[in-house]
């Protein structure tokens, strides 16, 4: 194995020693949750070219091999599960970088924390998913913690760009507070609803892999029309809920606060919706699927960011 050079030694006595600024650290976070997106799109890839089972095995991808490309759907899948080292790596490095951020904060530091745990827990849980021959409840919750992560990660990265300082406080009313936390409870039914549509259609990652409703000789039948009703009612229920916390702030200094994040989760959910419309009239096109996907994944992380701006950390004292 090879050892670090003097260079290098010198550069991590120097990282214990001083940490890393602010600025360095919101990077570090910045390609951490890039990486956490990314992970999401190339997993859905591999549920759409219907690779995944790919490798019926894990950690190896069979029996018989630990790395395997032998095929269109080993390779994909491969593709995916070493990408997923890459992610390890940038949230390892993120979590390293929370605790020897300058000043070290402990809300940063937790996040960082939840992190780097949810990559070794996404391949439990990717393991229970290969075993469960693609049981849609197993890539359901698969999808879910994705969205934890990246939710963890966009509260690491908003965080990382706010003014140190002490215990978070509330910075919006109490009406404000209630309806975003109505947003965020109606975001969340939509992103599992949209899941559920997922498990019952025809892209549940392998033609054989069992669905929430009807069977895989009918994955275009009325369960199929009923999940997506129920999916795009709880849209249009976040849509309405959103509109309303824009009504109640357009006045209120509230507004400051929200504006950013409210601008861009009703920019995301207009595109999202539209996508969403036109892939269901047009028979689940993988492209616009996928679109759909990175879509899910965007809203999620507005959501975060809408969420987090209804608090802040207390100024510090002045030391005179």
């Amino acid at each position: 194995m090879a050892q670090p050079d003097d260079h290098q030694v010198g550069r991590i006595r120097r990282i214990r020693r001083d940490g890393f600024s602010p600025q360095a650290f919101t990077t570090i976070a910045v390609t951490a949750l890039v990486l956490l997106g990314a992970i999401v799109v190339t997993g859905g890839a591999v549920r759409l070219t219907g690779s995944g089972l790919g490798c019926t095995d894990w950690p190896n991808c069979n029996d018989a091999r630990f790395v395997d490309i032998s095929s269109k759907h080993s390779a994909i899948e491969q593709l995916n599960r070493l990408f997923t080292f890459l992610v390890g790596v940038g949230v390892l490095l993120a979590a390293i970088a929370a605790w020897y951020r300058r000043p070290r904060r402990r809300d940063i530091v937790v996040l960082g924390a939840v992190v780097l745990g949810g990559v070794p827990a996404q391949g439990i849980v990717g393991a229970i998913v290969v075993w469960a021959d693609l049981h849609p409840a197993t890539v359901q919750l698969h999808f879910i913690l994705s969205m934890v992560l990246v939710w963890a990660a966009v509260l690491l990265l908003v965080r990382s760009r706010e003014a140190d300082g002490g215990s978070r406080v509330v910075v919006v009313d109490r009406r404000t507070v209630t309806l975003v936390r109505l947003v965020v409870a109606l975001t969340a039914l939509t992103v599992v609803l949209g899941t559920v549509v997922t498990g019952t259609g025809p892209h549940a990652g392998d033609e054989k892999a069992k669905r929430f409703f009807g069977t895989t000789d009918d994955i275009d039948g009325e369960a199929l029309r009923w999940v997506t009703r129920l999916h795009g009612a709880s849209v249009w229920l976040a849509v309405v809920a959103v509109l309303a916390l824009a009504w109640a702030v357009r006045r209120s200094p509230d507004r400051r606060a929200l504006e950013g994040p409210l601008s861009a989760w009703m920019i995301v959910a207009l595109v999202q919706g539209a996508v969403g419309y036109v892939q269901y009239s047009l028979g689940l096109p993988v492209g616009l699927v996928i679109i759909h996907l990175a879509g899910a994944t965007t809203l999620c992380g507005v959501t975060a960011w809408l969420w987090n701006s209804t608090t802040a950390p207390e100024p510090l004292p002045e030391h005179r």
